[in-house]
């Protein structure tokens, strides 16, 4: 799929922000001088969105306080991609087949961590997460999942940020089709292949845009893949190792959308 359009110019830049820790502060809220930035970095002819590991919903859920327009949005690590009207670009399922197999591993069954599965549109809770507004996910039985025919990703909490290394070590070594994404204590779990630099990389081709136009930056695990491939950057409350994969490090998103505008 690839939309022809008259924004594809390599003067037009990309900026892609992951949003938890990084546009959006640990335990805190989008700080307004992030949301003036992204305002003059649009209004300069650019293009802005986010790339998570929340659904849609969730995504648009934290941002129904904020006033920010996204040109797109790239979701659950890459699963789904949306344009600013929130059609699907691009999509990655998780087949039945696979599910059924998954939700078997002694870490899924035999454990009682928090889980969830997403979906294109919706998503489920198999073990609920404490943090997440309960109106936004319905409940549904482990063996229920497997019935699903759109799930995109599966996630499982776990107590600390090795244990979620861990598990996706593990997973990675075991069940080739899936990839997991460790992002401090949580594991997001995606078809193989699937991260936010496999989401960038899709987004690029459906709107015949370049490498060089776009920005990134992040502050975990999850965030690596995308820094590494496209040079990125970090922000400075971020951990050593990110800094070290970033070849900047700003205060903020703000910080580098205006130092790059």
């Amino acid at each position: 799929m690839n939309i022809n359009n008259n924004e594809s110019g390599n003067h037009m830049k990309i900026a892609i922000t992951d949003y938890d820790g990084t546009l959006k502060p640990l335990k805190s809220e989008v700080p307004k001088s992030n949301i003036e930035a992204i305002q003059r970095w649009r209004k300069a002819g650019n293009k802005f969105g986010i790339a998570t590991g929340r659904n849609i919903n969730l995504l648009e859920f934290e941002l129904k306080n904020y006033d920010i327009t996204l040109d797109f949005a790239i979701c659950v690590n890459g699963a789904v991609i949306f344009d600013k009207n929130k059609n699907i670009l691009h999509s990655v399922k998780i087949p039945p087949s696979i599910i059924k197999d998954f939700i078997e591993l002694p870490m899924v069954k035999d454990v009682d961590n928090e889980m969830i599965v997403c979906c294109e549109w919706k998503i489920f809770s198999i073990r609920p997460y404490a943090e997440m507004p309960v109106e936004l996910i319905p409940e549904i039985k482990l063996n229920e999942a497997a019935q699903l025919k759109d799930a995109v990703q599966f996630g499982i909490k776990f107590k600390t940020a090795d244990e979620a290394l861990n598990a996706a070590a593990e997973l990675n070594k075991i069940f080739p089709m899936l990839n997991g994404n460790p992002n401090r204590n949580y594991l997001d779990i995606n078809m193989r292949g699937v991260d936010k630099k496999y989401g960038i990389e899709k987004l690029i081709e459906i709107m015949d845009w370049t490498d060089n136009q776009i920005l990134v930056i992040g502050d975990d695990s999850n965030d690596l893949p995308m820094i590494k491939h496209f040079n990125g950057f970090t922000v400075k409350t971020a951990a050593p190792f990110m800094h070290e994969a970033a070849v900047k490090v700003y205060n903020s998103v703000g910080d580098m959308l205006d130092n790059l505008n």
